[in-house]
């Protein structure tokens, strides 16, 4: 999927943060002033694509942290459960250089990150992925790859069973 001489890596502190734009100030605020502090507290880990002759310049990153999922109780739930909540893997950020959109690799990534969900499945339970996206464009990029609303707040899911029905562990 990602292929030589690119490859993702947990952000490092060689990496060049403050280099990083993708177009949205926030998610480049967010890469360039708060992910350190978010990792540091266990909150987040944040993962980059870099080309490996330039490893410091960040072309794009993720973040994943685990959430939760209240149960409503109708017909709406995404997955059937007999507990309260239903746990969750959250993409919190997902970007790509500004030089590089258009071009397929936000879509890259996101598969990815969706293979990089699957893979964590076989270690730690959860039912849903889910994504909130900064605006209705980005809503539109996850609804291309299947992502659903989830409630009347942008938040949106995508079912771990769909996920592992492309993606499947090779060891």
């Amino acid at each position: 999927m990602i292929s030589d001489p690119y490859r993702i890596e947990p952000l490092g502190k060689h990496h060049d943060r403050a280099a990083f734009s993708c177009g949205v100030e926030e998610l480049n605020d967010y890469l360039q002033r708060f992910v350190g502090q978010d990792q540091r507290r266990n909150l987040a880990r944040c993962f980059v694509l870099v080309n490996k002759n330039q490893p410091e310049r960040i072309l794009g990153y993720y973040t994943l942290s685990n959430a939760a999922v209240v149960q409503t109780g109708d017909a709406t739930s995404p997955v059937r459960s007999p507990y309260p909540e239903l746990p969750a893997l959250l993409i919190g950020r997902l970007a790509v250089d500004k030089n590089l959109q258009g071009r397929g690799w936000g879509r890259l990534l996101l598969l990815f990150v969706l293979s990089h969900a699957s893979r964590l499945s076989e270690d730690s339970g959860f039912a849903l992925v889910l994504v909130d996206p900064i605006d209705e464009r980005a809503a539109g990029f996850y609804a291309r790859f299947g992502f659903r609303p989830l409630s009347s707040d942008r938040r949106m899911y995508l079912r771990l069973k769909d996920i592992r029905k492309t993606f499947t562990r090779t060891t």
